[in-house]
């Protein structure tokens, strides 16, 4: 590439302005700026191994944190459900527990043979008033009560707890998912930027080639060896590969923030590959026996299974919770009271204060069954169909595996001869462009073949790019769609669980 000095802040109307400087001084300038965006991201970004991208997006991916703390959410669920066989305990009180205690009552009596009436007006006749009895309680209590239930036969406990096991299954299945899916990403991303380096790498030499060539006949052009057309026909081209550099440099920003996100870096901090674009492995099994570990293996078809089941379950519960429930069951009370009892008011009742004292206990069976009108019924229904739903999209996963599996080694089987054909193309187009260069330069050729030439050698840079890219993706893909880990990933996702605890 030339070497240039140029502002970065420059504008294009600001380059344009200067009637001084030449079309590929111009272009000099504008490719400075680009390339100051990309050193910049190139100075401050981390250079890592794909292996290491990976332990790092394992152990900082917030997505995968979040898909685990799930796992832990339906295991408090599960033992929830498995704490339904130990009994309950419960505390109650009086009214109050520990306080005082203050009544008043009025007691009359109408026709008792055993009290003699006494009029208690003045005047008035014998027995035509009854008698009348004030008293008052006055005391300080403390009445607690306990009570124990232990429901021993209870038809719905088991099928709870099986389906709360089943939907923890399934959320550990998923957790799987989710770090899968998250290595393919990781991988997708680094193979992605690693092919956009090369064809920025690509596009500078082709831009070099076509800077010199301008300089040539700019020369040629003013001793007027070549006509106008062949001057503008190598500016065209110089701004053309200029546009394709803006275009991949844009790609490379984007990217890297990609693989940013992915690895859950810290605001400030970028990531980049540390290694050229190379072919990432070989795949060792056949077509056969991929699809077999697909459809034995992947968590996807696993999850639906175990969703089924715990639909299944939960409307087993439903039905059963119309059978009834069997019960042991006991309690004990205890209630004292200190201070007058029965006293009379304006009397002394030094001899009504007392302390009594009062326990009670039961124990035995106890049975228990409601009827709710059948809501249970029609939800135990709902239940089943979500089962066969469950059961359909497992086997719609299964396809689904087989599918991606088929599609990915096509892709690796065609992607290997792909990639033998493109590096045969890009020889040929060097060697082409350095022949219509050398011909150009002793006058036996003209400008649109090295145009040509040139054109075919930035096609050829991008088919040797895309097919790199397509067979490392293939494999990787072929990795994921295979639930196989790739290295040492599953030891890192599960030193990644065992940190979470």
């Amino acid at each position: 590439m030339p070497t240039v000095q140029a502002n970065p802040g420059t504008s294009v109307g600001q380059l344009s302005g200067q009637h001084s400087l030449s079309a590929e001084q111009q272009a000099d300038q504008l490719l400075a700026r680009l390339n100051a965006m990309r050193e910049k991201i190139d100075k401050s970004a981390r250079k890592i191994s794909l292996d290491e991208a990976i332990a790092l997006g394992i152990r900082n991916n917030p997505e995968l944190i979040s898909a685990f703390r799930s796992i832990q959410d339906y295991e408090w669920q599960l033992i929830a459900a498995q704490r339904q066989w130990y009994p309950t305990f419960a505390i109650s009180n009086g009214a109050p527990t520990l306080g005082l205690d203050v009544n008043t009552y009025i007691t009359k009596f109408y026709n008792d043979p055993f009290r003699t009436s006494v009029s208690t007006t003045p005047g008035s006749a014998i027995g035509t008033e009854p008698t009348s009895i004030s008293q008052y309680t006055n005391t300080l209590n403390f009445q607690p009560n306990a009570s124990i239930s232990w429901n021993f036969i209870d038809p719905t406990r088991q099928p709870d707890i099986n389906a709360a096991s089943e939907a923890l299954r399934q959320q550990k299945l998923l957790f799987e998912v989710s770090a899968r899916d998250l290595i393919l990403n990781i991988q997708t991303s680094y193979f992605a930027l690693q092919s956009t380096r090369q064809l920025i790498e690509e596009f500078y030499n082709i831009y070099d080639i076509n800077r010199q060539l301008l300089e040539v006949n700019r020369a040629r052009y003013e001793i007027r060896l070549v006509s106008m057309l062949a001057l503008a026909q190598t500016q065209t081209q110089l701004y053309n590969q200029l546009n394709q550099l803006l275009g991949y440099t844009k790609q490379f920003i984007e990217e890297s923030a990609t693989l940013a996100m992915r690895l859950g870096l810290p605001v400030e901090a970028l990531a980049l590959p540390d290694e050229k674009a190379n072919l990432y492995r070989d795949w060792s099994m056949t077509l056969p026996q991929t699809i077999d570990r697909a459809v034995e293996s992947r968590e996807e078809i696993l999850a639906s299974l175990a969703a089924a089941e715990e639909a299944r379950w939960d409307g087993i519960s439903k039905i059963n919770s119309y059978l009834p429930i069997v019960l042991l069951y006991g309690e004990g009370a205890l209630s004292r009271a200190s201070g007058v009892i029965n006293g009379s008011p304006g009397l002394d009742n030094t001899r009504s204060e007392q302390l009594q004292t009062v326990w009670n206990a039961a124990v035995g069976l106890g049975f228990e069954w409601t009827w709710d009108g059948g809501v249970d019924a029609a939800a135990a229904r709902s239940d089943y169909a979500q089962e066969e739903m469950e059961r359909s999209k497992a086997e719609m996963n299964r396809l689904q595996a087989v599918q991606q599996v088929r599609s990915s080694f096509g892709q690796y089987e065609t992607s290997r001869v792909a990639v033998d054909s493109a590096r045969l193309a890009y020889q040929s187009a060097q060697v082409a462009q350095e022949a219509a260069r050398a011909r150009y330069e002793i006058g036996l050729g003209d400008i649109t073949s090295i145009v040509q030439t040139i054109e075919q050698l930035g096609t050829a840079s991008i088919s040797l790019s895309d097919s790199i890219l397509n067979y490392n993706r293939s494999v990787a893909q072929l990795y994921r769609y295979s639930a196989t880990w790739p290295g040492e990933s599953d030891q890192l996702v599960r030193q990644q669980e065992k940190s979470l605890r």
